[in-house]
């Protein structure tokens, strides 16, 4: 089930790359990042209100908030201040950067996290799944170093900011382990939003507004309420993926991660960019490696 779950998680995570690209096109990168969070909190402001009243359907779904322990709530915290930065750094990237090369080396992510879970949390492998963590991460880390022709040293700034957005999502990922492992996973989502909403309003007050008339307009969108809703879907399947207590965090943030395929080929169609044959192979060779670890 937790595998299934990932995969489901990947495809909408490949899907909300594409909305934010989209989204941020030409575009004030701190108040589409701003907006985009505030929706993902009112979504769930619906099942807060109901859990809060805690009707008898509600606490026997998937959707109840349970609350929580101040300790849970530092924690969190800590969570989302770290998802943050991930987000604030991966945004800026993700505007100045082309799509298949911001994907790519995002998609260099689950190496860290295999490492942080192997020597953290003392997770152990078999030897299909090792070799399908050895053939996805070879076959990502093709792909970031394929577009540097896409990457010209005028954007070294946003390739450096991608990498500082890969990093701290690395972190992310090993604290949402330790914090699933103790606390409801909706509770985690939910409050880790409530809490960037918050930082939000400060954020925008201060590196946006001020400037605002001096920089790049910001434009409302529909592809901004849809990078909302996809994230939330897709952390949501990852969050009930990682509650399992069969799940691997090395093999559930790998196959998320597969969710590249789908960005790339919007890359491809919708935003023209380059190397698609090659790209395509690669990309193949993903899916033979995801194929692995999802059967192993």
């Amino acid at each position: 089930m937790w595998l299934t779950l990932s995969l489901l998680s990947a495809l909408f995570l490949g899907l909300n790359e594409v909305a934010k690209k989209s989204a941020l096109n030409s575009n004030a990168v701190i108040p589409v990042l701003a907006v985009s969070i505030w929706i993902s909190a009112l979504l769930f402001l619906p099942l807060q209100i109901s859990s809060m009243a805690a009707p008898t359907w509600i606490r026997e779904s998937a959707f109840y908030i349970p609350p929580v322990s101040a300790e849970a709530h530092w924690g969190i915290v800590l969570k989302a201040v770290i998802v943050l930065g991930s987000w604030i750094f991966g945004f800026f990237a993700t505007k100045h950067l082309p799509l298949t090369i911001s994907a790519s080396i995002k998609a260099t992510r689950p190496a860290f996290v295999v490492l942080g879970a192997v020597l953290i949390f003392g997770e152990r492998l078999d030897a299909t799944r090792w070799t399908g963590v050895a053939i996805v991460l070879g076959a990502l880390a093709a792909l970031s170093r394929l577009d540097k022709r896409d990457g010209p040293r005028r954007k070294t700034l946003w390739l450096w900011f991608l990498i500082a957005s890969t990093l701290l999502g690395a972190a992310s990922a090993l604290w949402d382990k330790f914090l699933i492992a103790r606390y409801d996973r909706l509770a985690v989502q939910a409050y880790t939003c409530y809490y960037q909403s918050l930082m939000m309003i400060a954020i925008v007050m201060t590196m946006w507004y001020p400037s605002r008339k001096r920089s790049t307009p910001f434009r409302w969108r529909w592809s901004i309420f849809l990078t909302a809703v996809l994230l939330t879907a897709a952390d949501f399947l990852y969050f009930y993926a990682l509650s399992d207590p069969q799940a691997l965090l090395s093999v559930v943030s790998t196959i998320r991660r597969s969710g590249v395929v789908v960005t790339f080929v919007a890359g491809a169609l919708m935003f023209r960019e380059r190397q698609i044959g090659t790209k395509a192979a690669l990309l193949a060779v993903v899916l033979g490696g995801v194929a692995l670890l999802y059967f192993g």
